[in-house]
C-alpha cells in the first residue's frame, strides 16, 4: 500500500513591502514576485539566510524551500547597469510552527 504523500505549504508574495515579516514552517515553499519593467533594472538575491534553499532564480520570481532555523533576513536590490543598487527590499523570515506564531501574537504566512 503506498503511503499519502503531501506536498509543503507554498506562500506566495507578490511585490512584499520592505520590512515585512514573513512567518514559515519548516518544509514550506516561499515564492516570491516582483515587479518588473522596461529601464528600472533588475532585481537580484543579495543575501538569504542559509535555511532558505534557492529554488528559482528568475529575473521577476524566485522560490525557495524552507528549512528549521533562526530568524534571519532575506535581501533583494534592485540594480541599474549605470547606476548601481537603486532599491533594497528586505524581509525578515521566521520558521516555526503556526501555533509558535500564534502565542507570539504574529500571523503565519
Amino acid at each position: 500500500m503506498a503511503t499519502p504523500r503531501f506536498l509543503p505549504d507554498v506562500v506566495t508574495l507578490a511585490d512584499p513591502r520592505p520590512g515585512t515579516v514573513v512567518g514559515l514552517a519548516p518544509g514550506s515553499r516561499l515564492h516570491l514576485r516582483l515587479r518588473s519593467g522596461l529601464g528600472r533594472g533588475r532585481w537580484h538575491l543579495a543575501a538569504h539566510p542559509v535555511n532558505l534553499l534557492p529554488l528559482v532564480r528568475e529575473e521577476s520570481e524566485l522560490s525557495f524551500l524552507v528549512f528549521d532555523g533562526a530568524p534571519a533576513t532575506l535581501r533583494l536590490e534592485r540594480r541599474h547597469a549605470r547606476s548601481g543598487v537603486r532599491e533594497v527590499c528586505e524581509l525578515r523570515i521566521e520558521v516555526g510552527e503556526a501555533v509558535e506564531f500564534a502565542k507570539a501574537g504574529r500571523r503565519s504566512a
